[in-house]
């Protein structure tokens, strides 16, 4: 049961008022009485049929992994500040930060242009790569626990399901932990999870945002949850560029999945892509059918959002390696041949000469880019 607000830890977190409530624990508002800020405080509330081994196991990993998680410098992902240990369970106290639910998002707005989605896959994988830099798993990655500030930074939270690479997904007594739309099919198998596992959720999370439910309904989750035969989920239809990353990423099985590193270049080359209107065929023209001007806008800030983080990239692998150009290209064609220039999306088969010419033009940009940082090494 929730402790009252107004409870003091240690001497020093007091607790101010409820934030979430979630299957592991809840997350309080509270102040820190020694420098005068506010901090959110996560609870951990274990299921009252634990076995004794299971609760003491549970107990443990997660103080290890807060500890852990304290020692990851990341944006996109919630700084852990202190571990307090009080009524024999962990207290873990981290940044406040003042953000909407990726969940609550799509709840209120609907599903996502696939330029923002593809922005959000990039800040989401990149932290991810820094956890599994460090052996540790989320394994509850999911549109509920994706943050997103007014200002626009993403972060991964709760990594209270966190497990070590390589640990079971199932308690000692078949407890399967997670969200069940979100849950990639080898959790259901007892296997050991590994990143490709997180890879699989977040693949789930992306799709959902820009397609407005998960992958698989309910039929076909508890389809995983009993191990049957499953095929792969139907191509996103308002994906775009995006859906060859999503259908990279929610392959079945986990050795044939994009890769994260192969997943970030196709996935800056989906936030990079142009807006095109549901249908090609009406005319563009401001009042009419076409795109509105605020549409026409609203695709000039994901372009440029989308080509900031190219940039930055470039300029770093330029000069970390005198081959970071060659590698550039390749990324390039890479993610090109694998959307073939068009996509089940918005680009339609008709309109294939003004992508081709697109893409040309982009490739001409980034040219001319390189160049200019290479001459300004």
């Amino acid at each position: 049961m929730a402790e009252p607000a107004g409870r003091l830890l240690k001497g020093r977190y007091q607790l101010t008022s409820e934030i979430a409530r979630g299957g592991v624990g809840t997350v309080w508002r509270a102040t820190d009485l020694v420098i005068k800020r506010e901090v959110a405080v996560k609870e951990l509330r274990l299921p009252a049929d634990l076995s004794r081994s299971e609760r003491e196991t549970l107990l443990q990993r997660t103080t290890r992994e807060a500890r852990v998680a304290g020692r990851l410098t990341h944006p996109s992902l919630v700084t852990v500040l202190d571990v307090v240990d009080e009524d024999e369970r962990p207290w873990i106290v981290m940044e406040l930060v003042e953000a909407s639910t990726l969940e609550e998002i799509i709840q209120v707005g609907g599903p996502l242009p696939y330029q923002r989605v593809a922005e959000i896959g990039l800040q989401l994988i990149d932290a991810l790569q820094v956890a599994h830099g460090e052996g540790i798993v989320h394994r509850d990655v999911k549109p509920e626990n994706v943050m997103i500030s007014a200002a626009g930074r993403v972060v991964l939270t709760d990594f209270g399901l966190a497990a070590w690479n390589g640990e079971s997904a199932l308690s000692s007594s078949g407890r399967i932990i997670g969200s069940p739309a979100y849950i990639p099919p080898e959790r259901a198998k007892a296997g050991p999870v590994g990143p490709e596992s997180d890879l699989w959720s977040l693949g789930a999370a992306l799709y959902a945002a820009v397609e407005g439910y998960p992958p698989y309904d309910r039929k076909g989750y508890i389809k995983i949850l009993r191990q049957e035969p499953l095929h792969e989920p139907k191509v996103a239809a308002n994906a775009g560029p995006l859906a060859p990353v999503l259908a990279g990423l929610l392959k079945v099985e986990p050795s044939e999945r994009l890769t994260a590193e192969n997943a970030t270049k196709m996935l800056r080359i989906a936030a990079l892509a142009p807006w095109s209107p549901e249908d090609p065929e009406k005319s563009t023209t401001a009042g009419e059918e076409g795109e509105s001007p605020e549409e026409r806008e609203s695709a000039r800030e994901h372009f440029r959002a989308g080509a900031k983080v190219l940039a930055e990239s470039i300029s770093e692998r330029l000069h970390n390696s005198p081959e970071a150009m060659n590698s550039i290209m390749m990324s390039i064609r890479e993610s090109t041949d694998s959307m073939g220039l068009t996509s089940p999306g918005k680009h339609a088969e008709k309109s294939r000469l003004p992508v081709v010419a697109g893409v040309g033009l982009g490739v001409l940009a980034l040219l001319a880019l390189m160049m200019w940082a290479l001459l300004g090494l």
